[in-house]
């Protein structure tokens, strides 16, 4: 017995091919996570000076401050964070070292901590040798983004690693400003800065796995990376250079709903009810935008409204396995805007160097395309080993696949609108 051109699976094949689905998501999730562990971590600063007194806006996440020794003793990170800053940041001119007055938590949002340090230099002091040893022992992958604005003087910034933990900055204009760091590093920063990034982000590779579900030919795959590069390409350059301010909480919110989108267009097409489906989104979306608008508890009423009206002309163009190969590169372009707009949030976080934006720009967006052809290249070879199973065995093991990232889309939807950090 058939349906929709696959043998019914029996209960047997239907628990080996949801293994399988099981073992692919669970090594997405791996992935992810020792991709995070290390390379991405990175904390921010901004300085500022007044008068011989200089002051450092410390930024950084909670969750890297755990991997100081300090912290498995005492619970209070932020304690923690600001005794291990009293050892590593030092502020020196003309070789001697500046009268340091001590620190104090800021405000910060969720799941970040934020420490204000402060330095007493003589007021003719021209120039400052800063130098930065934070994390670097811990995480030697570990970057920091430092970001100065002098008064009088143009805002400029400088990177940190483990190999560059000291910079000379200047404190007025018509001093001599030190020499940027050469383009090339510049490039190779920022190039591993956008790798990383995208390695480490589990809603992109999410979202890049749920396309790839319905691809059938090499030529599937080369549309959907090449959409997918053109689309974030294009937010990403308009953002950081100023020309675009997008909302970011919607925008986060709006990447789990491309997952959940595209997971539910792939169940509906193989089961035929993309009419259904079509009605079921837009009737949940319509219904959330009308409690937003009475019970006020969240503001993007519009956005709800147009979001039902997208889904269901796009579920409803999609009723077919080829009208939906035919539409994915359209709708990666569409939904890689969106993408683009989550990159130039992480960007816009750490601010990029003025001296060299361009430089920076297209290193992190080279960065990012490296690492999502490794993705591609990745989820393409896992791909391949489903092929080995019987038809019933490999819709089985879609269908999971599809259900779980649907799942996991609507969750980071709903999350981030409803309740962000």
């Amino acid at each position: 017995m058939t349906q929709n051109g696959l043998s019914l699976a029996t209960d047997a094949q239907i628990r080996q091919a949801a293994s399988v689905a099981c073992c692919l998501t669970a090594l997405l999730l791996f992935w992810a996570a020792a991709a995070g562990a290390d390379p991405q971590s990175r904390s921010y600063s901004r300085w500022s000076a007044a008068g011989g007194e200089v002051e450092a806006v410390f930024g950084i996440a909670a969750r890297e401050v755990t991997r100081l020794p300090s912290s498995r003793d005492n619970p209070d990170l932020a304690q923690v964070l600001r005794s291990y800053l009293d050892q590593h940041l030092h502020i020196t001119t003309s070789g001697t070292e500046c009268h340091y007055l001590g620190n104090n938590s800021g405000q910060a949002s969720s799941g970040y901590l934020r420490v204000i340090a402060r330095w007493q230099c003589p007021s003719d002091a021209r120039r400052l040798e800063i130098r930065n040893t934070a994390l670097f022992d811990e995480a030697p992958g570990h970057l920091h983004f430092a970001r100065f604005r002098f008064s009088g003087m143009d805002d400029f910034e400088r990177i940190y690693t483990r190999r560059t933990v000291q910079h000379l900055v200047p404190l007025a204009r018509n001093d001599a400003t030190p020499a940027s760091p050469p383009w090339s590093e510049t490039l190779l920063t920022y190039t591993r800065f956008g790798f990383e990034h995208i390695l480490a982000g589990l809603d992109h590779i999410a979202f890049l796995l749920i396309l790839l579900i319905l691809a059938r030919r090499v030529r599937d795959i080369l549309f959907i990376a090449t959409g997918f590069t053109l689309g974030h390409s294009v937010t990403l350059s308009l953002t950081v250079l100023g020309w675009a301010t997008p909302n970011v909480a919607l925008v986060e919110a709006f990447i789990g709903f491309t997952i959940a989108v595209v997971a539910i267009e792939n169940v509906a097409v193989s089961g035929g009810s993309s009419r259904g489906a079509a009605l079921l989104v837009a009737s949940v979306l319509a219904t959330l935008a009308l409690l937003n608008a009475l019970t006020g508890w969240s503001s993007p009423v519009l956005a709800l409204l147009g979001l039902g009206l997208f889904s269901y002309c796009y579920l409803r163009l999609g009723e077919s396995p080829s009208r939906a190969r035919q539409l994915r590169p359209a709708i990666t372009v569409l939904f890689g805007l969106i993408h683009g707009f989550g990159f130039a949030n992480v960007l816009l976080e750490v601010g990029l160097p003025q001296d060299a934006l361009v430089v920076a720009l297209f290193g992190f967006n080279l960065g990012v395309e490296l690492g999502q052809v490794a993705i591609v290249l990745v989820l393409a070879a896992a791909g391949l080993t489903l092929r080995h199973l019987q038809p019933a065995q490999r819709g089985a093991a879609l269908s999971v696949t599809n259900t779980l990232l649907c799942a996991l889309g609507c969750y980071w939807f709903v999350q981030r609108l409803y309740f962000p950090a």
